[in-house]
C-alpha cells in the first residue's frame, strides 16, 4: 500500500507554502520530509495549472496589463557556467492581468525570448472573447507576438516608465520611484491613453512575492528546478485567483470575473486540483467587439459603434427671430433759429443832412 499523506497534513503543507514558507521551514512545522514536501508541491501545482486551464476561460475582459517578474533557478545568469543545465540562470513569469476584475488571465514561464513570449501571447488569445485593450511595458518581444495571435483585433499600446539613476550604495536594493517621465505609445488599433497603465499588474508581482516564497529576493527559497518553479507559479496564481479575497473588490477575482460563485478555502483549491484530470488547453474562439458604455449606437452589419465623445461646449440655444430693421428717415430740413424778440423798439430815424456833389474839378 502507497504511503499517502492524510488530506490535513497536505492543506497544511499547502497553506504554508502559499504563505511565502519556505520548503525547510515547512518541514519542520509538519513533521514531513523535504523530498515528500517537494513531490506533493509539484503534483499540487501541476493540478492547479491544469485547473487553470478549465476554469479560466471565455473571459470578456476590455483592458489587459502585461508585464514580466524576474527570479532564477539555482543560481542567476552572471553564475551560470558552460557545464550548466539549460534551465539554471535567470527565469521570468509573464502575466496578463485583467484590470477590472483584477483576474490572473494568463501567465508563462521560461526565459525573456521569443519563444516564450509568443506562446504567453497564443495562450491568452485563447482565453478572451472579445477585442481588448493590451498595454504593456517597453519590451519589443510583445510587438510580433501580439501582432501573430490577434491578427489586428486588438489595441495594443505601450508604457515606458523612466526613472532617474542617482540611486547611492546603500540604496541599491531599493525599488524605483518616482518615474521622471511616462511614454505613452499607440502600437496596433487606437487604444485609448487614458486606459493605458501596468500599475495593476506591477502591484500584483509585488503580492507574488509574498505568495510564492521561491520569488523573494535576497533569501535562500530559490527554485532548483524549473519544474518546481513553474508548480509553484502555478499554485500561486490559482490561490490568488480562486482563494484569496481582494482588497478592493471585497471579492476574490475569480468571482469578480463571474467564474466562481463563492470563495475557496485552500482544502477547496487542494481537493480540486488533485482531482482535476488532464485536459486540453483552451482553443481560441472568434473575437467580438467589447460592450460599449455610455451614449452609443451599434452600427448596422457588425461595422462597429457609434460613440458620443464627451468634452467641448455645449450647443448654442436657438436665436428667436427679430424683426426687419427700420429704414432711417432722409436727413430734415434745417429750420431757421427763432430771432429773440428786441428788448425795446428801435429809435425813429432823424432828416438826413445835404450833401454838395461837386461834379467838375476846378483845378483843370
Amino acid at each position: 500500500m502507497a504511503n499517502v499523506l492524510p488530506m490535513e497534513t497536505r492543506v497544511r503543507i499547502a497553506a504554508a507554502l502559499v504563505e511565502g514558507t519556505s520548503v525547510r521551514a515547512v518541514e519542520r512545522m509538519t513533521g514531513v520530509a523535504k523530498s515528500t514536501i517537494l513531490r506533493f508541491a509539484v503534483e499540487l501545482g501541476e493540478g492547479c495549472a491544469r485547473l487553470h486551464n478549465r476554469i479560466v476561460q471565455g473571459l470578456c475582459e476590455p483592458d489587459i496589463e502585461l508585464d514580466e517578474q524576474w527570479s532564477f533557478i539555482a543560481k542567476k545568469d552572471k553564475r551560470v557556467t558552460a557545464e550548466d543545465p539549460a534551465e539554471f540562470g535567470d527565469v521570468f513569469t509573464y502575466t496578463a492581468f485583467a484590470k477590472g476584475s483584477k483576474l490572473v488571465i494568463s501567465y508563462a514561464v521560461g526565459k525573456r525570448d521569443q519563444a516564450t513570449t509568443d506562446a504567453f501571447l497564443a495562450d491568452l488569445r485563447a482565453r478572451v472573447l472579445v477585442v481588448p485593450q493590451i498595454t504593456s511595458d517597453g519590451l519589443t518581444l510583445y510587438v510580433p507576438a501580439v501582432e501573430a495571435s490577434f491578427r489586428g483585433c486588438v489595441d495594443y499600446g505601450m508604457v515606458v516608465k523612466q526613472y532617474g539613476h542617482n540611486k547611492s550604495p546603500d540604496h541599491k536594493y531599493e525599488p524605483a520611484r518616482d518615474a521622471h517621465f511616462i511614454r505613452k505609445t499607440a502600437v496596433f488599433g487606437a487604444p485609448d491613453p487614458k486606459r493605458m497603465s501596468t500599475s495593476g499588474v506591477e502591484r500584483y508581482h509585488l503580492t507574488a512575492r509574498h505568495i510564492n516564497g521561491r520569488k523573494r529576493r535576497l533569501a535562500l527559497s530559490f527554485s532548483k528546478s524549473l519544474r518546481s518553479h513553474r508548480a509553484a507559479v502555478a499554485l500561486s496564481v490559482a490561490t490568488y485567483n480562486l482563494a484569496r479575497v481582494h482588497a478592493s473588490l471585497r471579492v476574490s477575482p475569480a468571482m469578480a470575473a463571474g467564474l466562481v460563485s463563492e470563495l475557496w478555502s485552500v482544502e477547496d483549491l487542494v481537493r480540486a486540483a488533485l482531482s482535476e484530470p488532464a485536459a486540453t488547453p483552451p482553443v481560441p474562439q472568434a473575437l467580438t467587439l467589447p460592450a460599449q458604455t455610455g451614449p452609443v449606437r451599434q452600427l448596422p452589419g457588425g461595422k462597429g459603434w457609434l460613440r458620443l465623445v464627451s468634452g467641448g461646449s455645449p450647443p448654442s440655444p436657438p436665436v428667436a427671430p427679430q424683426p426687419p430693421p427700420i429704414a432711417p428717415a432722409g436727413p430734415a430740413a434745417a429750420q431757421p433759429e427763432p430771432e429773440p424778440p428786441p428788448s425795446e423798439p428801435p429809435p425813429a430815424p432823424g432828416p438826413r443832412r445835404m450833401v454838395q456833389l461837386d461834379l467838375f474839378d476846378e483845378s483843370e
